[in-house]
C-alpha cells in the first residue's frame, strides 16, 4: 500500500485580484517524482512554498509527512557549516573553493544545490534547479537525483531534465492543476490526444449547432407560410364543411411553432466546445537588401580572446554557413557569451560579410514603457506588413484582443514574449540569441522554436538546454581547449 507524503485539500490562493489556485484535492505518495510545468505567472513557485509551509494558502489544508529540503529559484548564497557539506558532490559540480561572493551565477547555483543535497530528508522541493547550469552540471544533478529515494517535486522548463526524472507531470494553468502520468514526452502525447478530442468535440458541436439552426429556420418558415394561408382563408367566406380544414391548419401552425421553440431550447443548452487555436504559418518575405551570397557570412581567422588573465580562444578558426542553425555549447565560463559579443562587435579575428545585419536577444536586457498598443509598438519598429506581425504575436500566444493592450501594462512574461517578437520583426539576416531558454515557460519556448524554424537567415545561439539544442541546431559546436569543436 502506498504511503501518503503530501495531501492538499480545498486549497484556494490568490495574488491580488488574480486567483492562482482552486483545487479540491491533490495527493503525493512517497517516492513520487513530479515535474511541475505551466506558463509563467501561474503560481508554480507559490505552490512549492505552500507545500513547504513558508506560505499559508487563503483557504484549505496542507498535510505533509516528514520534513522537506527546499531549493529556491533565487536566494543569496550563504556561508555554511563546513562539517555538513558533501565535499565529494561539490567536487563533482566543480565548485571552486572561493569566497561565496566571488562565485559566478552557475557556480552559485551549484553551491546552493550542494548545500540542499548534502542532508537527506523524506522530501525534496526544487524550484528551477537547472537555471545557469551548463550541460555537464545538469547531467551531474540528474545522476545525483536518480539515487534520491524520497518524494521529489520540481519546477522546471528544461524538457530533457523533465524527461530524465519525472514519473508524473503537474500542469498548472488558469487556476487548475492537472496530473498526467509519465515524463514530459508522455505528457505531450497525452496533451496532443486531448487537443484531438477537443477538436472533434468542437467539430461535432458546430455540426449539431448548424443542424439545429437550419431546422429551426425551416420550422419557422413553415409556420409563417401556414399562418399566411390560414389568414387568407379567414378573409374568405368559409363554408361549414371547410371549417375543420382551417382549424387543422391552425393546429399544424402551432405544432410547428412549438417544435421550433423546443429546438431553440435544445440549441441554448448545447455546451459549446472550442478547439485549440492552430498556429498560423509564418512566411518571412524575401528582401533584396538583406540577401547574402557569401557561403560563410561569419568566420573566425586565428581568433584570439582573453578576459583578464584568462585565455578563452587561442588562434581559433571557424566558419558558420549561410542559413545554418548553429549552437554554441560549453561549460560555464568557457566563453560562449564572449564569442557572441566579439561577433557582434566585429572584433579582431572575426570576419563578417559586409551585408550581415544582426538581430539580437538577451534575456530581459531592457524595459518596455509607453502607452501605445503592443501591435502599434511592433509596427513602429519593422518594415514588415501587419498580417505577418499579427502572425508572430499569435504564435507567441497573444489573442487579437491582447494585441491592443498598452505595453505599459505588460507582465514580465508578456514583456519577454514581446522581446522575442522584436527579434523577428526587425529585418535581419543573422539572429544572435544568448541563452534564450532561461526563465521562459514551455509554451513560449515552443513558440520560439516555431519562429526559428520559419526564419530564413542564419541563427547562432548559446544554450544549456539539451532538448532545445538538439531540436533546433543543424551544427553543434563545443568550446573546448580554446577552440570551437564540431560535435
Amino acid at each position: 500500500m502506498e504511503n501518503l507524503s503530501i495531501k492538499l485539500t480545498n486549497i484556494r490562493h490568490s495574488f491580488g485580484a488574480k486567483e492562482l489556485f482552486s483545487l479540491d484535492s491533490l495527493t503525493v505518495y512517497q517516492g513520487d517524482r513530479i515535474g511541475i510545468v505551466g506558463p509563467n505567472g501561474q503560481g508554480k513557485s507559490t505552490l512549492l512554498k505552500i507545500i513547504q509551509g513558508e506560505l499559508k494558502p487563503d483557504t484549505g489544508r496542507v498535510q505533509r509527512a516528514g520534513e522537506f529540503n527546499f531549493f529556491r529559484q533565487s536566494a543569496e548564497v550563504a556561508e555554511i557549516n563546513l562539517a555538513t557539506i558533501d565535499w565529494e558532490l561539490m567536487g563533482r559540480f566543480f565548485v571552486p573553493k572561493n569566497q561565496v561572493d566571488t562565485l559566478s551565477g552557475g557556480e552559485a547555483t551549484k553551491f546552493r544545490l550542494a548545500q540542499v543535497l548534502s542532508s537527506y530528508e523524506a522530501g525534496l522541493l526544487l524550484d528551477e534547479p537547472t537555471t545557469h547550469l551548463d550541460q555537464a552540471s545538469i547531467q551531474t544533478l540528474i545522476e545525483e537525483l536518480r539515487y534520491y529515494y524520497g518524494t521529489l517535486l520540481f519546477v522546471s522548463h528544461d524538457r530533457y531534465f523533465l524527461n530524465q526524472l519525472a514519473t508524473k507531470i503537474w500542469e498548472i494553468e488558469a487556476g487548475k492543476i492537472t496530473e498526467y502520468s509519465g515524463n514530459y514526452d508522455d505528457f505531450r502525447q497525452q496533451k496532443e490526444l486531448e487537443n484531438l478530442e477537443n477538436e472533434r468535440a468542437a467539430e461535432q458541436f458546430m455540426k449539431e449547432k448548424g443542424r439545429l439552426e437550419s431546422a429551426i429556420a425551416k420550422k419557422k418558415a413553415q409556420a409563417e407560410q401556414n399562418k399566411k394561408i390560414s389568414l387568407k382563408k379567414k378573409q374568405q367566406n368559409i363554408r361549414p364543411d371547410r371549417l375543420s380544414s382551417s382549424k387543422q391548419k391552425e393546429t399544424v401552425q402551432k405544432n410547428l411553432q412549438k417544435s421550433a421553440k423546443a429546438m431553440e431550447s435544445r440549441l441554448s443548452q448545447l455546451e459549446e466546445k472550442k478547439g485549440s487555436q492552430a498556429e498560423r504559418t509564418l512566411i518571412f518575405p524575401p528582401s533584396k537588401t538583406l540577401e547574402l551570397h557569401n557561403k560563410f557570412p561569419i568566420r573566425g581567422d586565428a581568433f584570439h580572446l582573453k578576459k583578464g588573465e584568462k585565455v578563452l580562444f587561442d588562434r581559433c578558426d571557424f566558419q558558420f554557413g549561410l542559413g545554418k542553425r548553429i549552437a554554441i555549447t560549453g561549460k560555464n565560463g568557457a566563453g560562449k557569451s564572449s564569442l557572441l559579443q566579439s561577433i557582434l562587435n566585429n572584433e579582431e579575428g572575426i570576419v563578417l560579410s559586409p551585408k550581415v545585419v544582426f538581430s539580437t536577444y538577451y534575456q530581459m536586457s531592457y524595459k518596455i514603457s509607453g502607452e501605445q498598443t503592443i501591435l502599434t509598438y511592433l509596427m513602429e519598429q519593422t518594415e514588415y506588413k501587419e498580417p505577418l506581425i499579427r502572425s508572430i504575436l499569435h504564435n507567441l500566444g497573444f489573442s487579437q484582443l491582447e494585441m491592443t493592450k498598452p505595453i505599459s501594462g505588460l507582465s514580465g512574461g508578456e514583456a519577454t514574449r514581446i522581446q522575442i517578437a522584436l527579434l523577428f520583426t526587425r529585418p535581419s539576416n543573422v539572429l544572435i540569441l544568448d541563452e534564450p531558454t532561461n526563465f521562459i515557460d514551455l509554451k513560449t519556448l515552443e513558440a520560439l522554436e516555431t519562429l526559428i524554424g520559419a526564419y530564413p537567415g542564419t541563427v547562432i545561439f548559446t544554450s544549456h538546454d539539451r532538448y532545445f539544442v538538439e531540436k533546433n541546431a543543424d551544427e553543434i559546436y563545443e568550446i573546448k581547449d580554446f577552440r570551437l569543436q564540431l560535435s
